[in-house]
């Protein structure tokens, strides 16, 4: 079932076009994908949304990868002042919804994109490659030359999405999560030049 489409009218759309000019985050989405899946700036009302879907995520996407009591003790509130702060500093935060209910995120510093996540619940729907190529434009547009991110290499699910969304594999590092320490790939993506 695809989440029906946000029909924004000319008056919202103009409304969402100025906002963005002004540097001011538009809950109209920017684009939304044939499911129906929109894209749009972050605003200080995801953040509660944001920390959940990053916290339900995980325990997803690394269960058998990361250690099962660090997954189930993640903290909300750690994470929502993190992404609170995140907000204050004006970060580049791109949020996929579905219906008006945030199912994505996409965060990126400078050319690097720090994370990804989409609910489990909406995996395979297409809102992580619409967050991927949304982040990827956004990145281009600001003139960045290339754009990179880390995937767990234990993660065979998103380096396969990574690699069909035509990431190349750079180089590795060891991560450490809690008390462990995996290894991560890093994808990159080479960028057009913005006109």
């Amino acid at each position: 079932q695809g989440c029906r489409r946000r029909a924004a009218g000319r008056q919202s759309e103009a409304a969402g076009a100025a906002a963005r000019r002004r540097g001011i985050a538009s809950r109209e989405p920017a684009s939304v994908s044939a499911a129906g899946i929109g894209l749009r700036r972050a605003v200080p009302e995801d953040v509660a949304p944001i920390a959940g879907l990053q916290i339900a995520s995980w325990r997803a996407a690394y269960q058998g990868i990361i250690d099962a009591v660090y997954l189930e003790t993640m903290d909300f509130a750690r994470h929502a002042i993190m992404w609170q702060r995140a907000m204050d500093a004006a970060a580049h935060v791109l949020v996929a919804e579905c219906d008006e209910q945030v199912i994505g995120f996409a965060n990126a510093h400078g050319n690097e994109i720090t994370v990804l996540y989409v609910d489990p619940k909406y995996w395979r729907r297409g809102a992580g490659r619409l967050l991927l190529r949304g982040m990827l434009a956004d990145l281009a547009n600001a003139g960045q030359r290339e754009a990179w991110l880390w995937a767990l290499k234990s993660n065979a699910a998103a380096r396969a999405f990574y690699r069909a969304e035509g990431g190349q594999e750079r180089d590795s590092s060891p991560a450490k999560v809690g008390l462990q320490t995996l290894s991560q790939i890093r994808y990159v993506w080479s960028l057009p030049v913005a006109d």
